[in-house]
């Protein structure tokens, strides 16, 4: 009954915008990518200014926004980037759509302008930098001031400053929880959606069937909880207690920390498989039954398990099938070698195919049409699975990592929602990144450890909070320095936070 009541209440908080369309996941720019769109920004773009790029370098990815003052666009236009040139402007609007980015671009009224969006792998940093390096002789250097936060940001500021790009640093949790209330209470409509699950998605459903659930149930929240958990789950998971204060300003609270975030699953992934990007492991699960991998209540209790309340399907150990298999005998002679010719046929097999997408992916029109006709796929599978031991398929144990993490993920947030007496969490972070299947596993385990008691809400812009939080500071820092020359410099000051407890 508290289900069904809180499936109702859902209902009207999003009944007074339309369902809103499932997209196109946001995919990291490739290293050639970024290395273009950087040119087109910082070399060709004769007005561009370091100030409207904001950055947020965590330990997985890069979040950029980029901001271009503009009037509001035409009814039913998306906003476009405008460097000065029509050339430079549908080259760079190519290169971010190829990504997914393009959706994700959108008009601010109050801040009167567009803000743009994209990330790449926080690995390429060093890249970036020396290749903003290499800039032709007959182009003078110029000084670039640069708004960033977020850890990455401390370890590359040194190399950044010595080739011209000053960081304009600010706390990560002040970027973050500025760029949370912004999404949240500042914008025209809030950057807020939820996903209603059917009660009767079982535990085990395919990801083709959670898909389904999302874009069936996926909804945009109308009015935003004032009371709520906020869990960024990014390279780690923090967890952030968000309550209203005085004045109807927000006050935030940090929780705790989990180390299980989405390193923990990347890192496990890559040590099991020969995925390359974290794109191919999501997309590696959309074939995979968690199931041959996973010890279920009814591979123990042989069906279901009543006087626990617990379906057959429910997991009782990620993993648990593992230990399951028999032994196989130590091997000898003939028998040995059989073993050992199979084992090099899948060495070399796996090589195979890592060869032939090392091909695909350096030749852009090849690639797009090895994935129209399947190619890619095939060989990320492909190479996946023959790096796996045993008969066990890479799809399998891609899916059943990525339950293991995200239910693991929704019991704590769910935890710490109970234990400070709140029915809603809202979920951001790189690790989500808007992947349907990712967004319906956290879902379905907080109504599962919650039993429908607390509502979880995603972002939008999930992974770009800090970045907009940055631009914001930025924005302040700028509106204080100009205000304090005009009042003899002490109007207009910062307001300090405190990490523990701290007001947006």
């Amino acid at each position: 009954a508290t289900s069904r009541m809180l499936a109702r209440c859902a209902l009207l908080l999003a009944a007074s915008l339309p369902l809103a369309t499932s997209r196109v996941p946001v995919t990291p720019l490739r290293r050639r990518t970024l290395l273009q769109v950087l040119r087109r920004l910082t070399l060709d773009a004769p007005d561009f200014r370091g100030d409207e790029l904001s950055i947020d370098i965590g330990g997985s990815l890069a979040k950029v926004v980029l901001f271009q003052p503009s009037p509001p666009p035409e009814d039913g236009q998306r906003p476009r980037l405008c460097l000065g040139s029509p050339r430079l402007d549908a080259e760079l609007d190519a290169l971010l759509k190829q990504s997914g980015e393009r959706e994700l671009s959108m008009y601010v009224p109050q801040l009167g302008g567009n803000l743009h969006f994209f990330c790449f792998e926080s690995k390429h940093v060093a890249a970036a930098a020396a290749f903003l390096a290499k800039r032709p002789v007959w182009q003078p250097r110029r000084q670039v001031v640069m708004r960033a936060t977020g850890a990455g940001s401390y370890k590359h500021q040194h190399a950044l400053g010595g080739i011209g790009v000053r960081l304009d640093l600010s706390l990560d949790v002040d970027c973050m929880l500025s760029g949370l209330n912004f999404l949240l209470h500042q914008l025209p409509r809030p950057d807020l959606f939820t996903v209603a699950m059917p009660e009767s998605m079982t535990p085990l459903a395919t990801p083709g069937a959670y898909r389904a659930a999302v874009e069936g149930g996926y909804a945009a929240v109308a009015h935003p909880p004032k009371d709520y958990i906020y869990v960024s789950v990014s390279t780690e998971t923090v967890v952030l207690e968000a309550k209203s204060g005085a004045g109807g300003r927000p006050t935030f609270r940090r929780l705790g920390a989990s180390s299980v975030g989405g390193a923990t699953f990347w890192g496990l992934v890559r040590l099991l498989t020969s995925c390359a990007t974290f794109d191919e492991v999501i997309r590696l699960t959309q074939s995979g039954a968690s199931a041959n991998i996973d010890m279920l209540v009814g591979d123990i209790y042989g069906g279901d398990c009543p006087s626990l309340g617990l379906r057959g399907d429910v997991i009782a150990a990620s993993f648990g099938k593992v230990t399951m298999r028999r032994e196989v005998k130590r091997s000898r002679g003939l028998m040995f070698l059989v073993r050992y010719l199979r084992a090099l046929l899948r060495h070399y097999e796996e090589g195979f195919w890592l060869v032939v997408l090392a091909v695909v992916n350096s030749v852009p029109l090849l690639r797009l049409a090895a994935q129209r006709v399947g190619l890619v796929r095939l060989a990320e599978s492909r190479a996946a699975s023959m790096a796996m031991c045993g008969s066990f398929r890479a799809h399998d144990v891609a899916l059943s990592l990525l339950r293991m993490v995200s239910n693991n993920i929704g019991q704590i947030a769910t935890l710490y929602a109970q234990q400070s007496g709140l029915r809603h969490i809202v979920f951001g972070g790189s690790f989500i990144r808007e992947h349907p299947y990712t967004v319906a596993t956290i879902s379905a385990a907080v109504h599962y450890f919650s039993r429908g008691e607390v509502q979880p809400l995603f972002l939008k812009h999930d992974c770009f909070v800090g970045a907009i939080g940055a631009h914001l500071k930025g924005r302040e820092s700028d509106a204080a320095a100009h205000g304090g020359a005009a009042h003899g410099g002490r109007e207009g000051g910062h307001e300090q936070h405190q990490p523990r407890e701290v007001s947006s």
